[in-house]
């Protein structure tokens, strides 16, 4: 879960510092590409539709970043505090934290041409199944909504205080960080299929062979999709989540540490920890480099992926 506490940033760095002078792995802060400015408080990223999408938590933006010209292009307000974001249907789709609203988006038009009622507390976006899924921490459900419908066409019951969900492997997948679950449902029925047991769920990844999820116990968990059961646990920085798959590796970024820690698939294994800016919540891929979203400094850094 994303906390913008300063004792618990500051605490992080420290015990941060305390690991890397320990761990071989650990380096010196990176070099980015750019930096760009977001605003006060930066979000989850998104690479959709020829852009970089994240949100100003503060000012209650979705802002737009060409990565040609690594400029933001547009501002777009939205509600009070713009977090969830997901491509599909042709729309943008952002759900407020604070407000319960779930805007759609043009991304030909840069306007939000639909606001549709969700629960309070929303969380993780995503889009599959030919629906937008949304998780609300407030009443422990994750809503369905059909775009051509333009509203919710389903509730369902997952746990206590589900954050991240994605569709992958033909499956809708939620972390249910309340009960330490993930949740796997079939979109077909709309029913909770399987859960596994998997402390402080909080974000998940797929790969092309599996699930990646964050842990705020400071840990990735690897999971076999096929049989749903847990092959790796890989401990990584204080409280990661938004991770991303880049150039056949899972990058991790750890809010509380200022760091990201690149896993290598093949040992299940941190390969390098590199320092970043503060509170660093969410990465995407987008044109062969890596996004980074340093919340706390309200910035964006593109990294190439082959720096580390």
């Amino acid at each position: 879960m994303f906390r913008a506490s300063t004792l618990r940033i500051l605490a992080g760095t420290l015990l941060a510092f305390a690991v890397a002078a320990a761990c071989a792995s650990a380096s010196a802060r990176v070099q980015p590409i750019a930096k760009i400015s977001i605003g006060a408080q930066s979000g989850m990223v998104l690479s959709a539709a020829g852009s970089i999408w994240t949100s100003d938590l503060v000012l209650g933006r979705v802002v737009r970043i060409d990565p040609a010209t690594n400029a933001v292009v547009r501002r777009i307000s939205f509600a009070t505090r713009p977090f969830g974001i997901a491509y599909g249907a042709r729309s943008i789709w952002v759900a407020d934290r604070s407000a319960n609203v779930l805007g759609r988006i043009d991304p030909r038009t840069n306007r939000v041409v639909k606001k549709i009622t969700i629960g309070f507390s929303s969380y993780g976006v995503a889009f599959g199944a030919g629906s937008v899924w949304v998780t609300s921490e407030a009443d422990g459900t994750l809503r369905r909504v059909s775009p051509k419908k333009n509203r919710v066409v389903a509730k369902i019951k997952v746990g206590t205080t589900p954050n991240g969900v994605v569709y992958a492997f033909g499956s809708i997948w939620v972390a249910d960080l309340g009960r330490g679950t993930v949740v796997r449902i079939d979109p077909k029925s709309n029913r909770v299929t399987k859960r596994i047991k998997v402390a402080k769920a909080d974000w998940i990844t797929p790969s092309p062979d599996a699930l990646w999820v964050s842990s705020e116990a400071g840990k990735v968990v690897r999971i076999d999709p096929t049989r749903s059961a847990i092959v790796a646990t890989i401990t990584v920085g204080t409280n990661p989540l938004g991770s991303a798959w880049i150039a056949g590796e899972l990058w991790v970024p750890n809010i509380d540490a200022g760091t990201i820690s690149v896993v290598d698939p093949k040992q299940n294994l941190v390969r390098t920890t590199f320092e970043v800016g503060q509170g660093p919540l969410s990465i995407a891929s987008a044109a062969g480099d890596a996004w980074i979203s340093n919340s706390n400094d309200g910035e964006l850094w593109r990294v190439s992926s082959s720096q580390p």
